[in-house]
């Protein structure tokens, strides 16, 4: 599933059909990528899965799945993190 979005917002950023894409595409070098495109590319992730994708990590990006696995660790950490949900009852009392 988060491959398939992954897919889809690529897609759109090359204009080609987001089933044309496989896991394991070298997007930067099959589909001739420049540096704007990876840069929309992780922008629209991070909105999308509302997360943050650091400089420094962007040029290990090779494959879709690179993205896709930086993403989905990037979803488990922030699952990981206590919640600030109920914080206010206990703490503003």
């Amino acid at each position: 599933m988060l491959f398939k979005k992954v897919a889809e917002i690529l897609a759109d950023i090359i204009e080609i059909d987001a089933d044309d894409i496989e896991p394991e595409t070298e997007f930067i070098k099959e589909y001739g990528m420049r540096a704007i495109d990876v840069a929309k590319l992780v922008i629209n992730c991070e909105k999308k899965f509302k997360i943050t994708i650091h400089d420094e990590d962007v040029h290990g990006f090779k494959r879709v799945n690179d993205i896709v696995d930086y993403i989905e660790e990037k979803l488990s950490e922030n699952a990981a993190l206590p919640s600030d949900k109920g914080r206010e009852s206990w703490y503003y009392k």
